[in-house]
């Protein structure tokens, strides 16, 4: 007579373990790793500084993206932030180029040029864009404990390097100061 039970604790067990959340992450809290409010703090004072940057210098040309380096203690996914901080530039007019899509333009336009495809949309030979900067980023942290405590300092950098000079012609860096507990094992 029990084991009518067992199916609807299955479906229920399920249905309570499938719930979703969803939050707006401008009012994300920060959290003892990595996370939201780091991500959006860096993104945000980021774009800004370089968008100042290259529209009051008069910077001219392309940047291309980077690999940004993670050298902290923690797992950081560091192609969320770099695409943050491309889509808030281009979004300000910031013009970025993709050098690893070279190959398959250079494909594609070989092949109209081959006759093989229509004539709708001529590509030609001399219009790919070189990019004039380097936009790499690095995250680095020191961490120490102090009285049950992991106090870690998170520098996320972030600079723009001529292709030409190899000079660094803009940096900036946002900077955390985490402070949280640690957990303890016993009894």
């Amino acid at each position: 007579m029990k084991f009518y039970l067992l199916p609807i604790f299955i479906i229920l067990s399920f249905y309570y373990c499938a719930s979703v959340e969803y939050r707006d992450p401008n009012l994300a809290e920060g959290t003892k790793q990595w996370g939201v409010r780091e991500v959006r703090e860096t993104v945000q004072n980021m774009s800004v500084s370089l968008s100042d940057f290259y529209k009051k210098d008069s910077v001219k040309g392309y940047i291309e993206l980077q690999k940004f380096k993670n050298n902290t203690s923690e797992h950081i996914d560091t192609k969320i932030l770099a695409n943050e901080i491309v889509t808030n530039l281009t979004s300000n007019k910031i013009p970025f180029v993709d050098t690893s899509q070279r190959k398959a333009s250079l494909d594609e336009i070989s092949l109209n040029k081959s006759g093989i495809t229509s004539s709708d949309n001529k590509l030609d030979f001399g219009k790919l864009k070189s990019p004039s900067y380097r936009l790499s980023g690095e995250l680095n942290d020191l961490v120490n404990y102090e009285r049950g405590k992991k106090i870690q300092y998170i520098l996320i950098t972030l600079r723009l390097i001529s292709v030409e000079s190899n000079e660094i012609v803009w940096q900036t860096d946002k900077k955390f100061l985490k402070i949280s507990d640690t957990e303890g094992y016993g009894l």
